[in-house]
């Protein structure tokens, strides 16, 4: 009987084992069409040279470089580091506008290239050979800013077709591509404003000197989120303990200390001859 049950566990034990699923894989690859975009993916490497009488061409960040940075803000932000939890806001707010301008600037577009009479005929524009990349990132705030560049390949196109048939000048594909472009450039520029240096609540709540050296590199961190009020729907759980400590830090009150005796007097000794040589005048002065 005894060896029943246990065949009976081993069994169940068995199918529990069996109805255990792996590991969730998933590969995304993205399609560009336009150099314009390409661009934004690749970046630019600093080049010192330059030609002559000019100056050498500064450093563009890619997207890959982006993705990286994105990790370690999520990361810091994940170790309680306040400064990349205001950086995560910043992210998913210039990313919402950025959304904004793209969709509108392609409304746009759209109402011009059907603002051609019923005798035409446009067909939907493409390149002949598009750019396949595959993207992987640790963080969704990675994606949101590959949606980004893929919207503005997007627009890029009709902003192109649109030019081509003459419904736009150049310098209104100009406009536009800048317009739209600068969401993503201005996206990499907070990314790599962050820097990382181990810092946590605590030191704020203890005031250290790496707080008051984030502070001069990139700015003070709003009180709505250093309590959390105001946070990334992206960012890591946060620390609620660290978060209950800084809360109880800004409400307790100050303590002043009286003085228990009168400051003595301090007096400074003048030498008279000061006085004596000095003409009135030069005092009056």
């Amino acid at each position: 009987m005894k060896e029943n049950t246990e065949n009976i566990k081993s069994d169940d034990a068995g199918k529990k084992n069996e109805l255990r699923s792996g590991a969730l894989r998933s590969s995304l690859t993205i399609e560009l069409h336009t150099r314009y975009a390409i661009q934004l993916w690749t970046g630019r490497e600093a080049d010192a040279r330059g030609g002559k009488g000019q100056k050498g061409k500064w450093r563009i960040i890619g997207m890959p470089f982006f993705l990286h940075l994105a990790n370690r803000i999520n990361e810091a932000s994940f170790e309680d580091d306040p400064f990349a939890d205001a950086v995560m806001l910043k992210l998913e707010e210039t990313f919402s506008e950025g959304n904004r301008i793209i969709e509108h600037l392609v409304r746009e577009l759209d109402v011009i290239l059907r603002n051609v009479p019923a005798q035409i005929s446009l067909s939907s524009v493409g390149s002949v050979s598009p750019v396949n990349i595959g993207v992987f990132s640790r963080t969704p705030v990675g994606y949101r800013c590959v949606w980004l560049l893929v919207g503005f390949d997007q627009l890029a196109l009709k902003a192109f077709q649109a030019a081509h048939y003459g419904l736009i000048s150049h310098r209104q594909r100009d406009e536009y591509l800048n317009r739209a472009g600068s969401s993503i450039r201005k996206i990499f520029g907070i990314a790599l404003h962050y820097q990382r240096l181990g810092i946590t609540r605590q030191d704020v709540v203890q005031n250290t000197a790496l707080v008051i050296e984030a502070t001069k590199l990139m700015g003070e961190v709003s009180f709505d989120v250093l309590s959390g009020k105001r946070r990334s729907s992206f960012s890591p759980p946060i620390n609620k303990e660290r978060v209950a400590l800084l809360l109880s830090a800004k409400s307790a009150p100050t303590q002043n200390v009286p003085l228990t005796e009168d400051p003595p007097e301090v007096s400074i000794p003048v030498d008279p001859s000061v006085w004596a040589e000095t003409p009135l005048d030069d005092l009056t002065r």
